[in-house]
């Protein structure tokens, strides 16, 4: 099994699935099912604390920077993803209006990508009772909700992102673009369908919640939005910090959200 094989990703994949349902059940056995339901968050935390490790220790077996999964995963763009470079400037034009032209083309992409996808997810909340029987997440002590805020976002940011489309991502699209498969766009779009598929299968075992109908409604309703991110990381890599910015808020509306904060 060489080292970027997709039987090696599909590991570390299935290991972060495990992480997430292993730490829950540790949850339980000093609560309860129903009472580990709302300390779900540090089960997350710990998952990604755990998966740092090992993306430290990947990167390092390859000799690249962590850096690199979080500023640029991608050596290049695909097509559609190199009309951004008619924007970057020329050599004398100033760093400043580079910067103006990417915030542009990002809030461009994020509306004609992201608006949508986020609208259905609202409104498959708001109109599924399934998720909104399950939509309240319990009390936390005061201690908890605080450390929660501080740590959730933070380490999502750093991490989970990274994790699927800054390591996985580029590695799977690399070994299927080099193997009978030539086509770049062909070889993402296989790469991209194994990262969302374990993605999802995630963020569905969180809250560990067995309820069919809360697993499959939560799978239709975050699928658009993992695939629109997958996305914009993949025409655009170097979008990916402010991606994980995104990512950040998003933990952060999450526990407003929830927990009435």
């Amino acid at each position: 099994m060489t080292h970027n094989s997709p039987m090696r990703m599909i590991c570390l994949l299935s290991l972060r699935i495990i992480l997430i349902v292993l730490f829950q059940l540790i949850i339980v056995i000093f609560s309860s099912w129903d009472g580990a339901v709302p300390w779900w968050p540090f089960a997350m935390i710990a998952t990604e604390i755990v998966c740092l490790f090992i993306l430290v220790f990947e990167l390092k077996r390859e000799n690249v920077p962590f850096s690199s999964i979080q500023l640029r995963p991608f050596e290049s763009t695909l097509p559609l993803g190199r009309l951004s470079q008619l924007m970057a400037p020329k050599p004398a034009e100033s760093r400043l209006r580079s910067m103006l032209q990417d915030l542009l083309l990002f809030c461009v992409l994020l509306l004609l990508l992201g608006v949508p996808a986020i609208v259905l997810n609202g409104f498959l909340y708001e109109n599924i009772p399934v998720l909104q029987d399950t939509a309240t997440m319990g009390v936390l002590p005061q201690w908890a909700l605080y450390l929660m805020l501080g740590l959730l976002p933070i380490f999502q940011a750093l991490v989970e992102f990274p994790w699927f489309y800054g390591y996985i991502y580029p590695r799977l699209e690399g070994y299927f673009e080099a193997g009978e498969e030539r086509r770049k766009l062909q070889a993402s779009a296989k790469a991209l369908s194994i990262v969302l598929t374990f993605f999802i299968l995630q963020s569905v075992l969180i809250p560990l919640i067995l309820d069919p109908g809360f697993v499959f409604w939560r799978a239709i309703a975050i699928l658009p939005l993992f695939l629109v991110i997958g996305i914009v990381v993949r025409l655009v890599p170097r979008f990916m910090p402010g991606l994980n910015l995104l990512h950040a808020l998003m933990a952060f509306n999450v526990f407003v959200g929830f927990w009435n904060v």
